[in-house]
């Protein structure tokens, strides 16, 4: 019976015979993740200029679906994800997505789509980021003459799974709250 109980035990953490197989791959270990995705998003927010402010932020680990035979995967995905607190008028959009696109070596994929009652406007620009690290700088626009929301994050491909919590704290810190509040910071140069 011990045994038995031993065997579901590891089975169910990670070390029955298909997640085994995950232990042998290359994945990134969790240190590996955060120092590339640190690195990412402050090379990104450094290249902004003038500078940005930021609500904080957080981790979000997508751990991959379980193997065929119910175990549990030792892989997943990690995303580092920053709100921009700055208020951005409209106008600054192309401004933003070009420098970014500039300073990632032009290596970057744009899509725009437009979804809800609201009508809001979603630009997001994709960028080979650092160290086979995926940058992605998002724009929420909801009219024409309101600011925009956003969105700076990072991802990381294959890495050993951990829960997010073993990540601790972004480069920019914590972000205090569970949703990100509207831009709230006026700049001379962002906001008009």
């Amino acid at each position: 019976m011990v045994v038995l109980a031993t065997g579901v035990g590891l089975f169910h953490n990670g070390y029955g015979p298909m997640a085994l197989m995950d232990r042998g791959a290359d994945l990134l270990s969790p240190s590996e993740a955060k120092a590339r995705l640190d690195g990412t998003m402050r090379a990104a927010m450094a290249a902004i200029t003038p500078p940005l402010s930021y609500f904080g932020g957080f981790y979000v680990v997508d751990r991959r679906q379980e193997h065929a035979d119910g175990e549990p995967s030792l892989r997943s995905d990690v995303r580092e994800v920053a709100s921009v607190r700055t208020k951005v008028a409209p106008s600054k959009v192309p401004v933003l997505l070009d420098g970014m696109a500039r300073f990632w070596g032009g290596d970057c994929r744009r899509s725009d789509t437009t979804t809800g009652s609201q009508a809001t406007h979603y630009t997001q620009l994709h960028c080979s980021g650092r160290g086979d690290t995926l940058f992605t700088i998002s724009v929420a626009t909801v009219t024409a003459d309101s600011a925009v929301t956003v969105t700076l994050s990072a991802d990381v491909f294959g890495v050993h799974y951990q829960p997010e919590k073993d990540y601790g704290a972004p480069p920019i810190g914590e972000r205090q709250t569970g949703q990100a509040p509207a831009p709230d910071l006026d700049d001379p140069y962002w906001s008009h």
